[in-house]
Order: structure tokens, then C-alpha cells, then sequence
């Protein structure tokens, strides 16, 4: 039922509309962005390169100037904040996740080369006969 509801959401919002032309397009700037901000860019420099199809995809449509630059600005705050919000998840997490990758491969040297040298005594072995 989910991915039916996940199908019918995703022929709505790509359906042959301003809306779907844009979220096609924004579905092709994201990764973009991220590959710039990856790069070194300044994020006022990303956000830029990333907005100018937009403005211009949403000015040729024929939409009032202060509408175009109303959503414009919309779009470019909140990819603004994605971009800033997965850089600084990046910089938290990757340490982390290679601090505890380091560690379970240092302990589990240890755990592998002591469970080859020392034999635990069955059960049988201390049984009553």
C-alpha cells in the first residue's frame, strides 16, 4: 500500500506541470550541489550556480518578477540549509564512524588471536564417572 501511495505522490509531482519541471530539476541540482559544496566551494557560491536555472527556468514560465523572486529565494533558503545541515552531519559522523570502525578492528584481532591459544575445557571433562 505504501509504494502505491509513494506512486501516486510521485506521478503528481512529476506530472507534466511547472511543478514537476522543477522538481526534476531540483532533482538533478541537489546531488550538484553537494559535489560543489564537496569541493571546497563557499555555500553563497553553490547556492549561485544551483539557483540561476532555477530563477530562470521559473522567469521564462512567465511568472511575475517578484513571485520568481519570492520562490527563488525560498528554494535557494532551504537548499541553503540542507547543504549546511549535511556538511555539518558529515564532519559529526564520519569521525565517529571510524573511530568505532578502528576499534572493533583492534579488538577483534585480540578476541581472534587469544581464542586460538587458549582452550577452554569441556564440560565432559569435569564430569563425575
Amino acid at each position: 500500500m505504501w509504494l502505491l501511495m509513494k506512486g501516486f505522490a510521485l506521478r503528481f509531482v512529476l506530472g507534466r506541470t511547472i511543478g514537476g519541471l522543477l522538481a526534476t530539476l531540483l532533482l538533478v541540482l541537489v546531488p550538484v550541489a553537494a559535489v560543489l559544496k564537496i569541493v571546497g566551494l563557499p555555500l553563497l557560491i553553490v547556492l549561485g550556480v544551483i539557483g540561476a536555472p532555477v530563477i530562470l527556468l521559473l522567469a521564462v514560465v512567465g511568472l511575475p518578477l517578484l513571485l520568481v523572486l519570492g520562490i527563488g529565494s525560498v528554494l535557494l533558503f532551504c537548499l541553503g540549509i540542507l547543504l549546511a545541515l549535511g556538511t555539518l552531519a558529515i564532519k559529526i559522523v564520519l569521525p565517529i564512524v571510524l573511530v568505532v570502525w578502528l576499534v572493533r578492528w583492534i579488538f577483534g584481532k585480540r578476541r581472534k588471536r587469544g581464542s586460538q591459544d587458549v582452550g577452554t575445557p569441556d564440560a565432559s571433562d569435569f564430569s563425575a564417572s
